[in-house]
């Protein structure tokens, strides 16, 4: 029941919240071609490893297990989370806010 509930308040949030301080915006019309050609659209993330933290990286059993995985599967790309992320120390700054 409390999920129904959520549910309906989210729905009727989505529903006006955007009319809220804006005016009505022109109307587009869009033609589509069923008939066109058709191209495939690229999966990339299915080339893609999910990482955890960029700082994971500097350690060699993260290194020698991605190695494994790549060799496994074959991905071409690897996403990290917090690539410039204080711990890995790219970039500082002092009290002052100068570049240390």
């Amino acid at each position: 029941m409390r999920e129904r509930l959520g549910m309906a308040c989210l729905l009727a949030a989505a529903m006006v919240v955007p009319a809220m301080g804006q005016e009505r915006q022109a109307q587009e019309t869009i033609a589509i071609d069923a008939h066109a050609t058709a191209t495939p659209f690229p999966h990339f993330w299915e080339e893609m490893f999910g990482s955890g933290r960029a700082i994971l990286s500097l350690r060699e059993s993260y290194r020698d297990d991605l190695t494994a995985v790549k060799g496994v599967t074959g991905f071409k790309y690897v996403r990290f989370h917090a690539i410039l992320h204080d711990e890995v120390g790219v970039y500082d700054e002092d009290e002052k806010g100068q570049a240390k």
